[in-house]
């Protein structure tokens, strides 16, 4: 059997190198703060808690780089494959959700969290509001013009981030001793589900839709593609599993490691929220001086991951409304979130919840049926009943998190299986997926 020369125009490409890169994708400052609660949280559950936890937090988000690679077009045309209104509508709401309503606030509100706030000894209040003002000002700055500056330093800064965490959870693992105390209410019945929830608001999953495109891209002008187009696919899958395996690997370690210090930093009051567990835990662990240097870390990874999703959300919205200017996105993203992060991060977690539940059951889905495109392609109904039964269930379950009372046809939802779990969802998104993959199309024959 004779070999593909086209194949062999492409050049070999490192995965380690791209497995690295997507872990500085992945890993914001806010992936620092939600390991840590779920920790202290899950007491005598810790292990199923994190199984949990790294289904979602891991396991989802690197399914979601395979699907987009697969699809050869990024969020739109996975989109489209439901149609072609869905598939705009559900990219401005994912691009939202990870930039200004969202994914921006949280990270600079981190950033205050476990840094400044702690060097500058001022009223609460005054306090955000001067930082959301010089964090946000230094963002535009950088993002409008886009260039090389913010792209070296996270080059920079990941590693050393990155450094500082594993000393912070090396020495975690010598001076701390797990508590096994009895676990939340949350993780007492249930703390596999529980930690597959808590995995959501690292926002990964739906970060990966918008990151899988640019790691695609990336490969594809590093390998030198020949004109054999699916030698050329089949190479970029390829190196995507091998990449996602390895950043999977890494952050599953934090990730444990976040944990640990977390269940070590027990107590039974609480903390208001994980940047405050880990800052305290900087401190014991590494003195006044480290917690300052850790901070100070921290505030730049912040600036560094805002600045990357100011400008993928600017890049997008030029992309479907080329009427306004890109620097005038910019501008928008900017002064919204300036204007979320003045709510602090206890409400921006909050405000969070119902956004997460209705995303994400959407973007498992589409992604789980996209990854079996070859099988269900000329079978357009399994995407349109599969995804818009995830579609209607998300939507009561974040009705149901919004109002205050019972919606009243919710007594029939809680009967569906799994919905003890919160993932009420999953059954009937497979049943009507299935029934959708039995109706043949009518025009099948002309394919």
């Amino acid at each position: 059997m004779g070999k593909d020369h086209s194949a062999t125009q492409i050049k070999s490409t490192n995965p380690l190198f791209y497995g690295f890169m997507l872990l500085s994708f992945f890993f914001g400052a806010g992936n620092l703060i939600f390991p840590p609660m779920l920790g202290m949280n899950s007491g005598s559950n810790f292990t199923p808690a994190v199984l949990g936890f790294i289904t979602t937090a891991i396991a989802l988000p690197m399914l979601t780089l395979i699907a987009i690679a697969k699809s050869g077009g990024g969020i739109l045309s996975l989109g489209r494959r439901v149609h072609p209104v869905f598939a705009y509508i559900f990219a401005i709401l994912i691009y939202l959700s990870i930039g200004a309503m969202y994914g921006i606030p949280r990270a600079a509100n981190v950033g205050y969290e476990m840094g400044f706030r702690h060097f500058i000894n001022l009223p609460e209040g005054l306090s955000l509001t001067l930082y959301v003002v010089v964090f946000f000002s230094i963002c535009y700055f950088l993002a409008s013009r886009s260039g090389r500056l913010v792209d070296v330093i996270g080059k920079f800064l990941t590693p050393i981030l990155l450094i500082t965490i594993a000393l912070l959870c090396g020495l975690a693992f010598i001076n701390l001793t797990p508590s096994d105390h009895m676990a939340a209410e949350q993780f007492r019945d249930n703390p596999l589900s529980a930690g597959i929830i808590e995995g959501y608001f690292t926002l990964d999953a739906l970060a990966g839709l918008a990151f899988g495109t640019v790691l695609a891209n990336a490969i594809i002008s590093e390998s030198g593609s020949g004109h054999n187009k699916a030698a050329n696919d089949e190479h970029v899958v390829k190196v995507m599993i091998q990449s996602s395996l390895i950043a999977g690997l890494f952050l599953g370690a934090i990730y444990f490691g976040l944990a640990w210090i977390g269940i070590g930093m027990y107590r039974p009051e609480g903390y208001e929220n994980g940047a405050v567990l880990l800052s305290m835990a900087a401190t014991q662990l590494m003195g006044s001086a480290g917690n300052l240097a850790f901070g100070m870390i921290v505030i730049l990874a912040c600036l560094t991951t805002c600045i990357g999703l100011i400008n993928a959300c600017s890049s997008f919205a030029n992309q479907i409304f080329p009427k306004i200017s890109y620097a005038r996105y910019v501008l928008i993203f900017t002064v919204m979130g300036a204007i979320f992060s003045n709510l602090g991060l206890e409400k921006i977690l909050a405000t969070a919840v119902p956004i997460m539940v209705f995303l994400y059951p959407i973007s498992i889905a589409l992604v789980l049926l996209s990854l079996m495109d070859r099988l269900i392609a000329n079978r357009p109904m399994t995407y349109i009943l599969g995804v818009g039964t995830a579609t209607l269930l998300a939507f009561n379950d974040m009705l149901a998190n919004i109002v205050s009372g019972t919606l009243p046809w919710q007594s029939l939802v809680d009967k569906l299986p799994l919905a003890e779990l919160g993932l009420g969802w999953i059954v009937p998104t497979l049943v009507m997926a299935l029934i959708g993959f039995l109706i043949k199309r009518t025009d099948e024959a002309k394919l």
